[in-house]
């Protein structure tokens, strides 16, 4: 005995995985104009005039990702963190992080100062420590993700919050990627190291892709179900008329 599912079941269910798709789909577009809106907004924002470090502390920080910063201070680099297994062009290399103090007795900001291959940690940070410079210039981020730090004392990414626990002041939580804007294709560094600087906000995730494939699956199941439940049976008929017709 074969069974076979009622057709008005098998075609509600078909209309309900259509409307699904379709909203998948809608969903992807509309997070596409979403995610195209914050792209614009936080490239703008980056090309704003730099904020003091006054003006960054009197600041809601939920204002402050993607603005830029110029800050006096000072650089503790007795404090240094380094970020491991930062891979560049198959390069293995690490990230300096190095505590900026905005005033002498705090706070300070944790600065991604940029990435260097492994052999040149000793020369990178002879080389940082021995500058005179004192100040500060880069983008501000928020939302740093979370961090801990290894048992070779290495950190898997950069936490203002854990790390500052382990310093003698307080320090803000969010942080500064030092150096300029590149472009995209642009070559990141002249052989100077640490390699510094930031690209523009680019989105990632191809929504579009995303919506044209729950769209067309949406288009495909209509299309199979016209074929199975219109088409087919007209054919059927029609068949069986020309087969009467010919007896």
């Amino acid at each position: 005995m074969t069974f076979r599912v009622p057709t008005p079941i098998l075609l509600g269910a078909i209309l309900g995985v259509v409307a699904i798709l379709v909203a998948l789909g809608i969903w992807q577009l509309q997070r596409n104009d979403w995610k195209n809106h914050l792209v614009a907004e936080r490239n703008a924002r980056a090309t704003e005039a730099p904020l003091t470090s006054e003006d960054a502390l009197s600041t809601d920080p939920a204002n402050l990702d993607y603005r830029r910063l110029i800050a006096s201070g000072t650089w503790d680099y007795e404090h240094s963190f380094i970020l491991g297994n930062r891979a560049r062009l198959q390069t293995r290399g690490e990230q300096l992080v190095t505590p900026f103090l905005l005033t002498p007795d705090g706070p300070a900001v944790l600065v991604n100062r940029g990435w260097y291959p492994l052999a040149e940690r000793d020369a990178v940070l002879a080389d940082l420590s021995s500058q005179l410079d004192q100040s500060l210039a880069g983008l501000i981020r928020t939302g740093a993700g979370r961090g801990q730090q290894t048992d070779s004392g290495l950190w898997t990414a950069l936490d203002p919050v854990a790390m500052g626990e382990t310093l003698p002041y307080p320090v803000v939580d969010w942080l500064v990627i030092e150096g300029a804007q590149r472009q995209p294709g642009e070559p990141s560094s002249d052989g100077t190291l640490p390699v510094q600087g930031y690209l523009p906000y680019a989105s990632n995730t191809p929504h579009l892709e995303y919506a044209a494939t729950w769209l067309g699956l949406a288009i495909v199941l209509v299309v199979v179900a016209a074929v199975r439940f219109v088409i087919e049976p007209r054919r059927a008929r029609r068949r069986e008329v020309e087969s009467a017709t010919n007896r």
